[in-house]
């Protein structure tokens, strides 16, 4: 049995699991319908540049349960689809972490296994104080568990950090497994690590999210978001993944009514700076603020003064903007490409455009991760690289 026929029955079985909700079955079906239209929109046409807005993990899924009008499936070779990369940097091929890899089926079956099956919401937030000279080590997307998040954790351990923290994604679908054989070589802080939950680890329900809190990272007392605080910072740690629209595959950040409430509760009379972290970004690619950005500011009281995310697989340093520094950091370990999107954009004062000479992957650039260090008030930023280079600041 092929990888495809097993995904093909489970899918069935999770689509007969909802055979009391015709509407809700219906529904599934027309939403892969107008993915795999999207896909062949973007495949077919050698000149288009865009794929934003094509969730292309779930892209084969009528090629999986074998429901195509045409009968023809979507490409799952190099040779059927050579490499090209489109103009956010993303890699449409079908090579492995490319956006037509055939193995992003586990995450479309584990999202229709787990529509209506998803891991209790955790109300205990860890509030944990902090020294005033302190140091984190910043990574997103990194859980593939591959060759380049295994550079990226060596560069990490190479400048030890006080702390590490995790902005979310462990692929293929964050199942208990990823978990803990992807996720397993993430290096951890002297005094500890935090993770954020995300789209992917919602694919599962966050079964397999929730399931190596207590055991890896147990500053989080089994919750998904966060606050750390000394006496000029308070940095907190959000889940924007739980309460994002699941018809949307998780794709949007969100925050919910109890994280709202939350927010504002430990944000309520704060005199200092705030560094938010999450795994979903608040700006377009190209710097708009978005809805999260503004549920997000709505519940703080204002913008926060720096903000560090991850979702989109790249790095992205913004201008400031409403005394705001926004940060991309979500090319913790999947290959991408130089994103022309970005060019001219005046919002962006840095993206990633070096060559990360990869012979298995010609055209990806560099991927890296975030070291933020604080010092009374002061914060001091370094964008490093997959070898331990410094890329950002240029000066």
């Amino acid at each position: 049995m092929g990888i495809f026929d097993e995904w093909k029955d489970r899918i069935e079985q999770g689509l007969a699991g909802v055979e009391q909700d015709l509407q809700q079955q219906q529904r599934i079906l027309a939403k892969l319908k107008q993915i795999d239209a999207q896909a062949r929109a973007v495949i077919n046409n050698p000149d288009a540049l865009s794929a934003e807005g094509v969730p292309w993990e779930f892209a084969n899924g009528l090629s999986i349960l074998g429901r195509l009008e045409d009968g023809k499936p979507l490409p799952t070779t190099e040779v059927q689809l050579p490499t090209r990369v489109m103009d956010d940097g993303t890699l449409l091929g079908c090579r492995k972490w490319e956006l037509l890899d055939p193995l992003w089926g586990e995450a479309l079956t584990q999202w229709i296994e787990h529509l209506e099956n998803r891991a209790p919401w955790r109300t205990q937030p860890c509030h944990l104080a902090i020294p005033d000279k302190v140091s984190f080590n910043i990574a997103g997307d990194w859980g593939t568990g591959d060759y380049i998040a295994h550079k990226v954790a060596t560069a990490m351990a190479g400048r030890p950090a006080d702390y590490t923290i995790h902005l979310g994604d462990v692929y293929y679908a964050g199942v208990g497994s990823d978990e803990n054989q992807d996720f397993a070589g993430w290096p951890s802080g002297a005094r500890g690590q935090l993770t954020l939950n995300s789209n992917h680890e919602m694919y599962n329900g966050a079964f397999g999210y929730f399931g190596v809190l207590a055991s890896r990272f147990p500053l989080q007392q089994g919750t998904s978001y966060f606050s750390l605080f000394n006496s000029n910072w308070l940095i907190l740690g959000l889940d924007t993944a739980y309460w994002s629209d699941k018809w949307n595959l998780y794709m949007d950040g969100a925050l919910g009514d109890g994280q709202t409430a939350w927010l504002k509760e430990v944000a309520a009379g704060w005199q200092g700076k705030i560094m938010v972290l999450s795994h979903h970004q608040g700006y377009s690619m190209v710097g708009e603020p978005n809805a999260l950005c503004q549920a997000v500011s709505g519940a703080l009281g204002r913008a926060p003064d720096y903000w560090y995310w991850g979702h989109l697989h790249n790095v992205i340093c913004y201008q400031p903007q409403n005394g705001m520094r926004a940060r991309c950091v979500g090319h913790g370990a999947i290959p991408y490409g130089v994103a022309s999107v970005l060019n001219g954009k005046p919002q962006v004062a840095w993206a990633e455009t070096k060559s990360a000479g990869d012979g298995q992957y010609p055209q990806r650039v560099l991927n890296g991760f975030a070291r933020v260090e604080l010092n009374g008030g002061d914060l001091a930023e370094t964008l490093y690289d997959e070898n331990g280079e410094k890329r950002w600041p240029l000066a």
